[in-house]
């Protein structure tokens, strides 16, 4: 058997996981050689596809700082019990901590800041912190098996995007659009939005390897949209700058560029293209997505409060079901300030506050529009 196909049928949950930024170009491969695989190899890929993939498009709501599982969906009743009792010696034996840990024999067991319950048919356990996702826990999988060995957060976010801790290879967004193209030609394919808690003393970088296209063609990486002023740098025509004029300038450069490629055969020059293209069509297209006075009260409701701030991770929510419906491939989300090493009570409250209700609104908002079947929705960070 092919050991590629092999591994896909035989990879487990943890697995598939640890190593599906990477492996997404699998997938991409076989889309493109599909006319060539042999009989035996479409016979073993119709047994893995046995429950069709619906998925068209991702969003991820990655939370930067790495969220508390303990104390939001990971109910560890035993902690607890064992509220200020010294950490066993087994428990830090063999395991690799951060630098911070140094006075690690003076740390004590502590129990949930809020209390858990459970919820929905599926009895999923959701802290006090997150009532908005307590009501759509049976829309929901939890995923608690999963571990790294990274202990430092840029390291780690690195590996949880890209399949590796140092920022040099494709992320997992770059990859969905290199192996499965754009929906709609006006928007990019891959979109990044960031956003931080007000007042937050634990926020972490967002660093542009986040959504590097590494070492694929620059026209797959995070094209990144801005809070304030233009969504997109460069995108409006300078002053005295028509339309008609920017058009025609487009055409000589392309001109030009085209000439260049002939030359050279660089692939970097038809990105360049092709980005100037997009950046023309965007003119249009980008403020028709961020102009949100069309959308009802209910729905404004559905995400909270803080949605009509800009540059809130409330607005972003809406925003990324705006950019689902027009074709967008994948959504990322970052948001900071999950960092909590101490006042737990006062900053997990705050995260939650911004966070919880518009997670769960852009859930809900894409199942009642009927996308959430085709949509694969991510919430979590780099590690616990």
């Amino acid at each position: 058997m092919n050991p590629i196909f092999e591994s896909q049928l035989l990879s487990n949950r943890r697995h598939f996981f640890g190593k599906a930024a990477t492996g997404l170009g699998i997938p991409a491969l076989v889309h493109l050689l599909n006319n060539n695989t042999s009989a035996s190899e479409d016979r073993i890929l119709e047994a893995a596809q046995a429950i069709a993939p619906k998925a068209k498009r991702v969003v991820y709501l990655f939370q930067n700082g790495a969220p508390s599982h303990l104390e939001l969906f990971d109910h560890k009743p035993q902690l607890t019990k064992l509220h200020g009792e010294k950490v066993p010696d087994s428990y830090m034996e063999g395991k690799r901590f951060s630098t911070m840990s140094a006075a690690a024999d003076k740390r004590r067991l502590l129990a949930p800041v809020e209390p858990f319950k459970q919820h929905g048919e599926s009895g999923a356990t959701v802290s006090a912190f997150m009532p908005h996702t307590a009501k759509i826990t049976d829309d929901l999988c939890f995923i608690k098996s999963m571990h790294t060995q990274q202990v430092n957060h840029a390291p780690a976010i690195n590996f949880f995007l890209s399949g590796f801790q140092l920022p040099s290879r494709p992320t997992v967004g770059s990859w969905l659009s290199y192996g499965l193209g754009s929906m709609n030609e006006n928007l990019p394919t891959f979109v990044v939005m960031t956003s931080v808690s007000k007042g937050t003393s634990c926020g972490q970088i967002f660093y542009d390897s986040y959504w590097s296209s590494g070492f694929l063609p620059s026209r797959h990486q995070g094209v990144k949209l801005r809070a304030g002023g233009n969504p997109v740098l460069y995108l409006n025509n300078p002053t005295g700058v028509s339309p008609q004029l920017r058009r025609q300038m487009l055409n000589g450069i392309a001109d030009l560029n085209q000439r260049k490629y002939d030359t050279v055969g660089d692939p970097e020059i038809q990105t360049r293209i092709s980005q100037y293209e997009m950046a023309y069509r965007m003119q249009t297209s980008v403020p028709e997505l961020t102009d949100i006075s069309g959308e009802s009260k209910s729905t404004l409701d559905l995400y909270g409060p803080q949605v009509q701030e800009p540059g809130s991770f409330a607005r972003n929510c809406l925003l990324t079901r705006r950019l689902l419906e027009r074709g967008t491939r994948y959504v990322q989300l970052m948001h900071a300030g999950w960092d909590q090493h101490n006042s737990l009570t006062t900053e997990l409250y705050n995260q939650c506050r911004d966070t919880d209700q518009p997670s769960a609104g852009l859930v809900r908002d894409l199942k009642q529009r009927g996308l959430l079947d085709e949509t694969l929705v991510i919430w979590g960070g780099e590690f616990g």
